[in-house]
């Protein structure tokens, strides 16, 4: 007897990816996700109960993977150096994801993001803002930062970075693509980005 196992779910998700990037929540169809993970529709029902359990699935992993990422293992070194490495890692993290996930997100808000409220806020950006905010306190009792608002400061950088990517979808086969999206846009956009974060956050003499 044939078991299935991890690859059946993998193709499922990366079709289920491809499924709900072009045609959003509502007008995703299990049929074609089944057609397109060349696999029967029942494997998807015994993996997934229904179709909202296989949209869940997808963002909560991206989401925890995101999470892991730039904050997992983040150096106990200064608060100022900490915040540059969580901002590097999202920068890099967001930049070499698939544009699929990218258009599924796009989809998503602009469809009232039910789901980014219920899975995104508390299992990403509650937690990550949280490690963000307790960092720019230290610096302030350290006389490192500036009197700043960290909980705006956070969301203003992390709105740069996702708009950035956005642009990445937006713009494809445009003379501005070709202009903002050269080679290693991602390194010089990250190490831009931390320059004028650190010139805006930091005490100078």
């Amino acid at each position: 007897m044939k078991h299935d196992g991890p690859t059946s779910v993998e193709r499922i998700l990366k079709a289920a990816v491809k499924e709900f990037s072009q045609y959003g929540y509502d007008g995703a169809r299990i049929d074609r996700i089944a057609s397109w993970a060349k696999i029967n529709k029942a494997m998807i029902y015994y993996h997934f109960k229904n179709k909202e359990a296989l949209y869940e699935r997808i963002l909560i992993d991206i989401y925890e993977k995101i999470y892991a990422v730039v904050i997992g293992d983040i150096t106990e070194v200064s608060p100022s150096d900490q915040i540059y490495d969580i901002i590097s890692r999202f920068v890099n993290f967001t930049g070499s994801i698939d544009p699929e996930f990218g258009r599924l997100m796009l989809r998503e808000i602009s469809s009232g993001g039910k789901y980014f409220k219920k899975l995104a806020i508390p299992k990403l950006i509650l937690p990550t803002l949280s490690v963000v905010v307790n960092l720019y306190s230290k610096g302030k009792k350290e006389n490192r930062f500036r009197e700043i608002d960290p909980v705006y400061t956070h969301m203003q950088v992390i709105g740069a970075v996702v708009f950035f990517n956005i642009l990445r979808i937006t713009l494809e086969g445009t003379d501005l693509h070709k202009m903002v999206f050269r080679e290693n846009h991602l390194v010089d956009y990250r190490n831009n980005l931390i320059s004028i974060i650190k010139n805006g956050i930091e005490k100078h003499e």
